[in-house]
């Protein structure tokens, strides 16, 4: 079945043997059972199991959903879908493949991340609190985290966010170019 996905896989971005493409029900249905702890964990806490976790964002409309593939083996999945008017959720599901291969993987995160912002103004989420490499990784790609503590079906949840980048431009200054 991989090897004829593989054909299919439309390629939205590459990083050496990392690349990201469109993601599919397939592609769900081989990582759901071997997710990493930590993302098994907060697919439970919200009630859903893997498989459910990784293929409810295909019935939102608008969302994106990605696959993340090292040397054409599924390791992740991650996407966005829409909460408001400019602001998304964003998400990722990994297997130990993340972690074996976290060095390439740490260097598409950046570029991967500003496709899974797209035209979002704020992407965000939560993530429990006591997930401290998950939260170390988001801060290092980027993004903020609330003070505020958030009770989430029982558990201490952190919500993190990530706003768009705004370039300087000299015609955007707060005040007039003298000459």
């Amino acid at each position: 079945m991989l090897a004829s996905s593989v054909y299919m896989d439309k390629e939205v971005g590459r990083i050496g043997e990392l690349s990201l493409v469109e993601a599919s029900v397939d592609h769900a249905r081989m990582i759901a059972d071997s997710l990493r702890m930590y993302d098994a964990r907060e697919c439970l806490i919200y009630g859903l199991t893997p498989l459910e976790a990784l293929l409810e964002p295909f019935t939102v409309k608008d969302s994106k959903t990605y696959t993340i593939k090292f040397n054409e083996t599924v390791i992740a999945m991650c996407g966005t879908v829409p909460v408001s008017e400019g602001v998304g959720r964003v998400w990722m599901l990994g297997t130990g493949g993340v972690n074996e291969n976290y060095r390439i993987f740490l260097r598409g995160c950046k570029p991967a991340i500003d496709i899974l912002q797209g035209e979002y103004e704020v992407v965000e989420n939560f993530v429990p609190q006591d997930h401290v490499d998950t939260i170390m990784w988001l801060t290092w790609c980027g993004f903020i985290f609330d003070e505020e503590v958030y009770n989430i079906h029982g558990h201490n949840m952190m919500r993190f966010v990530r706003c768009r980048e705004r370039k300087n431009n000299v015609y955007y200054l707060e005040r007039p170019v003298m000459h």
